[in-house]
């Protein structure tokens, strides 16, 4: 007898065995049970939990600077330095980099705090290219400026992403003690 016989002649023992409760619903049962077992026999006996909340593919990752970062040249890529959350590991806080490990559509912003008197460009780059910009500047306030930024974009696996200083400028001034962050996730 195989696997599919024993679980069909169980659950006809147990529909039998309530009455006939409504019939509707034990024909729902039914319909349902009968999905599972294909489900079952398609898959040879195995379950197939790919992609169904098992976690192997969610990616998200949030990142900070501990430090303050002092005039970073033109084109260099700001790298935060201390990792809060890497789900996927495509983070690599050596370089600033994020790689994504998947092909999908993914939502990345960051943040920047300047003191009074200085200012940091920056910009999100896709494989080397400009994205969107971002620019906190406090050359005329009395305080500190933050600036943020927010970004949609379809990815591919093994893309690039990462914040850098806008060409042109120096990135005076950047707030560490978790000021600053950069974080990004698949939708």
């Amino acid at each position: 007898m195989s696997l599919f016989q024993v679980i069909l002649l169980t659950c006809v023992m147990s529909i039998m065995v309530t009455g006939q409760k409504s019939c509707s619903r034990n024909a729902d049962l039914m319909k349902s049970i009968q999905y599972q077992l294909k489900l079952l026999e398609d898959n040879e006996g195995k379950c197939d939990c790919k992609g169904r909340g098992s976690g192997s593919e969610k990616v998200a990752f949030m990142v900070k600077n501990s430090i303050n970062l002092h005039n970073i040249p033109s084109k260099s890529v700001v790298v935060y330095n201390t990792v809060i959350t890497n789900l996927g590991n495509g983070y690599d806080k050596s370089t600033g980099i994020f790689t994504a490990p998947s092909n999908g559509v993914y939502i990345f912003s960051w943040t920047v705090l300047t003191p009074h008197g200085k200012f940091f460009f920056t910009y999100l780059a896709l494989n080397g290219n400009l994205i969107a910009r971002n620019f906190a500047g406090a050359r005329k306030e009395a305080d500190s400026a933050s600036g943020s930024q927010n970004v949609v974009i379809e990815v591919k696996k093994d893309d690039k992403i990462y914040v850098t200083i806008q060409e042109g400028y120096t990135g005076q001034y950047l707030f560490g003690n978790s000021w600053s962050t950069f974080s990004g996730y698949k939708l």
